[in-house]
């Protein structure tokens, strides 16, 4: 057994970078978990699109929405980085913000084909992505990635242990940090929050270094804007914390504090 004395000062989470607000570190899996509408996929759009910006290899996959119908919500968080939530915006500054961030892969994904493995090999083979991080890999959402059983493809309600333990396996092998949309059980609607709400087995939770959970606080806007909250149900990397966004419902923008409110 090695001694306390000879471990030396080891630093297990050096974050790589900060991106819509949230710091990653290599091999680290968060998991983002809200009521279907609230902001998920945004808030993945808008960490990968940042990472590109600081040159760090960042990729979307997503399960729900396809290439185009991401492009369309990043061109309006552009608008809303350049003018705010309702503002007009500059076609110029626009294209500006999105050429930022460019180097951004978005992927439209298959349920019944896509394993972890597979996306793993497209960002490996197809976009050069490093052996070794640093890398920020998004994901929309985790109860949708297929993971094949013993008797087949597994259906979605028992993927999300599975899908979860593929993705942390990926991040610790790579040096990758995934962040990955998880879905709740329509009880965990409602006020409250607990790691047992999230949609799956026990694994989905344990699995996680950091899970997060978002709701809307109040009513939302007749402009289509709403506050979040978002809570920490789980982190590996320090204290729990609570914070706020205010989303930008028309141009499906997460706000951070830093960038002032809207209203």
């Amino acid at each position: 057994m090695p001694r306390a004395g000879m471990l030396g000062d080891p630093e297990p989470y050096s974050f790589f970078g900060t991106f819509g607000g949230l710091s990653f570190w290599p091999g680290g899996l968060t998991l983002l978990a809200a009521a279907p509408g609230v902001g998920k996929t945004s808030w993945l759009l808008r960490m990968i699109h940042e990472a590109a910006e600081a040159d760090v290899p960042a990729a979307l996959g997503c399960y729900e929405h396809t290439a185009e119908e991401l492009k369309f919500r990043l061109r309006l968080q552009a608008q809303a980085a350049t003018a705010g939530p309702h503002g007009a915006a500059a076609p110029q500054a626009v294209e500006i913000c999105l050429a930022s961030g460019s180097q951004a892969v978005l992927l439209s994904l298959s349920d019944q084909e896509d394993t972890v493995r597979a996306v793993e090999e497209v960002l490996l083979m197809d976009y050069g992505f490093p052996d070794q991080g640093p890398v920020l890999l998004a994901l929309d959402y985790l109860q949708r990635v297929p993971v094949v059983g013993l008797a087949g493809m597994l259906p979605e309600e028992r993927r999300g242990g599975e899908a979860a333990a593929a993705l942390r396996a990926l991040g610790r092998r790579r040096g990758w940090a995934v962040v990955a949309a998880c879905a709740l059980r329509a009880e965990g609607f409602a006020e409250g929050g607990l790691l047992s709400d999230l949609l799956g087995d026990e694994r989905v939770a344990y699995e996680a270094d950091r899970v997060l959970l978002l709701r809307r606080n109040g009513v939302q806007k007749d402009c289509g804007c709403t506050e979040i909250t978002v809570w920490t149900l789980k982190d590996r990397t320090g204290p729990q914390r609570s914070f706020s966004l205010e989303f930008w419902g028309e141009r499906f923008y997460p706000s951070l504090e830093k960038n002032g409110r809207g209203h």
